[in-house]
This record gives structure tokens, C-alpha cells and sequence, in this order.
């Protein structure tokens, strides 16, 4: 135990804390209320450190991901402005919300249940492997599947 308090310091704290002489002894508030030793202060100003790194990728990330999501609000802007309909767009909209935490109920309840989550599973690794037997595993069959996929995809297109 004493090793987690020798790591573990309190992120509320206000950091090394330096004794009423004005002495250079540092020390920090652990958990438990215990005193962690100059250790453990000096590795929550390391990670502090090597966090800033870490903000300065995920900055990069962020800045990825905002131009997607400003593309991503275009679009749904262009397909909005251009729908007739929206009051049934509305609807089927919220009745998908209440399907996915419907559906979300009933998986949890099955998960519930004993030795089901497993028979299920089963289940689908078996499923898996007759569709790749089926469709995967030889070259004509591969062929057949992706002329498949291309001809529903200009459909929808």
C-alpha cells in the first residue's frame, strides 16, 4: 500500500507543498491523507510534461476531425434544405432512436441470462465460417460476391 501512495497523488491538490521554514523539503498530499515523498511530486510534474505533448497530437486529431465534421454538416444541411417532407423525416427519425434503445434493452436482458450469451456466440462464429466457406474461400465464389456488391451499390447510387 505504501507504493500506491507513493504514486498516487491527490489531482487536487495544489501540488508540492514547501514546509513553514522555508526549507526546500517538498512534500504533497497522497491518498489516505498520508505524505508522499519528493518522488512522487516530481513524477506528477513529468506527467504533466509529457501530457503536453500528447495535446499537441491530439490537436493535429482535432483539427482532422472538425474538417470532417464541417463536410459532415454541409452535407446534412444540402440533404435537409432539399428534403419535402420533414415531418415524416422527424418521425422516423425518433422511432429509430426508440428501436436502438429498445433493441439496446432486450440485448442487455439476453446478455443476463445464463449460458444465452455464450450459445450465441456460437452461434455466430459458425455463421462466420459457413459465409466464408460460402463466399470467401474460393476465387469464382469472391467474383460472384463483389459483382453482388457493386450491382446493389449502383442501385442505392
Amino acid at each position: 500500500m505504501a507504493t500506491v501512495c507513493n504514486v498516487a497523488v491527490r489531482a487536487t491538490g495544489a501540488g508540492p507543498k514547501v514546509s513553514a521554514r522555508g526549507t526546500s523539503k517538498v512534500q504533497t498530499r497522497a491518498f489516505l491523507g498520508r505524505t508522499a515523498p519528493l518522488k512522487a511530486a516530481r513524477a506528477a510534474v513529468f506527467s504533466v510534461k509529457g501530457s503536453q505533448g500528447v495535446s499537441v497530437r491530439a490537436d493535429a486529431a482535432t483539427d482532422d476531425l472538425n474538417k470532417k465534421l464541417k463536410e459532415v454538416t454541409e452535407t446534412v444541411s444540402e440533404k435537409w434544405g432539399e428534403t419535402e417532407d420533414k415531418p415524416a423525416v422527424i418521425t422516423l427519425a425518433v422511432y429509430g432512436i426508440v428501436g436502438l434503445i429498445a433493441a439496446n434493452g432486450v440485448l442487455k436482458s439476453i446478455d443476463g441470462l445464463p449460458l444465452v450469451p455464450d450459445l450465441l456466440e456460437l452461434v455466430g462464429i459458425g455463421f462466420s465460417g459457413f459465409y466464408v466457406y460460402q463466399n470467401l474461400l474460393f476465387k469464382p465464389d469472391r467474383a460472384a460476391l463483389k459483382e453482388s456488391i457493386s450491382k446493389q451499390v449502383d442501385k442505392i447510387l
